[in-house]
């Protein structure tokens, strides 16, 4: 056995007890542990409960023969990557063909020579090992990768939070309001899934990203005036209110268009476009209406104008929650998707609205 070389389990498989005996003898003396089988099934057995790295089968057994155990085994993502050995007195093409078809790795002929088997045996083991070594390094690299891009990903989340948070401690009248669209956005959502139109459009991990993407939705309004924001007043026309839902969206591909894309960027842009495009077509980006409007973007319309509403945002004192539900209503099928304004009828109850 080579050096520092943890011992192998090689499953042995054969209807002959001679044979078993004499290979049991060699893969003892080379420090391996052999694990015996008269039969397929005893093998198949004995791997319910301990699976080898190497397979050494006679390839002619009565009941399951070692051709058909073979193909059994690599049918089987959890046993196809074992090697598999005839071992066997067949000599022709034919047999030796499709063993290699069925998955075999090599045949060790009978009667068996020692050293034939010594190194046939360790030649396959060797490569298993290096094998399995490239896999778990495979994946060990996988983790980190993975493991950086989640960092690199929450470090932009956190920056894009950071800048929606300057673009609403510029406006004094939305407090909590970012707050309070991302949780009512996921509410929302979570809801839809249960209505049969929508459960096939939106996922776990859909209900999950919308919190923090639609927070962002306002994101272009950094570029307007400070206070100015959703008004048209001191030199503030509508042409640059309008601009921040496509200034938004430049600010969030921009950010996005590293290496890692971002699932939370990638619905944020959405978002941040389509926020103030209406069901009925009369909002912006022009022309865009219906379920042509990103599904995400209708939710977060919702979320935004209630607390809007319920707020100072539009200038005033704010409405009662029972005016702001009116309006909502009194938006669908023109503003709003009737049918997400349906869902917030039956859920604002559980709205956050402080």
């Amino acid at each position: 056995m080579a050096e520092n070389k943890k011992p192998a389990k090689i499953l042995i498989v054969d209807d002959l007890s001679v044979n078993v005996k004499i290979l049991e003898n060699i893969i003892q003396a080379e420090g391996h542990e052999p694990l015996c089988a008269l039969s397929v099934q005893r093998a198949l057995d004995i791997m319910k409960q301990t699976m080898p790295q190497l397979i050494l089968s006679d390839f002619s057994m009565p009941g399951m023969n070692g051709l058909e155990f073979c193909k059994l085994l690599k049918s089987n993502p959890r046993t196809r990557d074992i090697p598999f050995i005839f071992i066997t007195v067949a000599n022709s093409g034919e047999d030796k063909r499709a063993a290699f078809e069925a998955g075999a790795v090599d045949f060790i002929p009978k009667p068996f020579e020692r050293i034939e088997v010594v190194m046939r045996v360790n030649n396959q083991l060797n490569s298993y090992r290096i094998k399995q070594e490239m896999e778990n390094y495979n994946r060990m690299m996988h983790r980190m990768v993975e493991e950086q891009k989640k960092q690199v990903l929450e470090e932009q989340e956190r920056v894009l939070l950071a800048l929606a948070k300057i673009v609403e401690r510029r406006n004094t009248n939305m407090d909590s309001h970012l707050e309070k669209v991302g949780y009512n956005s996921h509410l929302i959502a979570q809801s839809l899934q249960l209505v049969p139109k929508f459960e096939n459009l939106i996922s776990d991990e859909f209900v999950d990203t919308i919190s923090t993407a639609s927070v962002l939705h306002d994101i272009g309004e950094i570029f307007l005036t400070e206070g100015a924001a959703g008004r048209q007043d001191e030199g503030i026309s509508r042409d640059d209110i309008r601009m921040h839902t496509e200034e938004g969206a430049k600010i969030l591909e921009e950010i996005n268009s590293g290496t890692y894309k971002s699932p939370a960027l990638d619905m944020a842009i959405l978002i941040a476009r389509y926020h103030h495009a209406n069901w009925d077509g009369s909002g912006y980006p022009e022309g865009i209406s219906g379920t042509d409007i990103p599904l995400e973007a209708r939710i977060t319309t919702v979320a935004n104008d209630f607390d809007a509403w319920l707020g100072h945002i539009h200038g005033g004192e704010g409405h009662s929650p029972e005016e702001s539900i009116r309006m909502i209503n009194e938006g669908s099928g023109i503003r709003y998707d009737p049918h997400i304004v349906e869902v917030f009828n039956k859920i604002y109850k559980q709205l956050r609205i402080v």
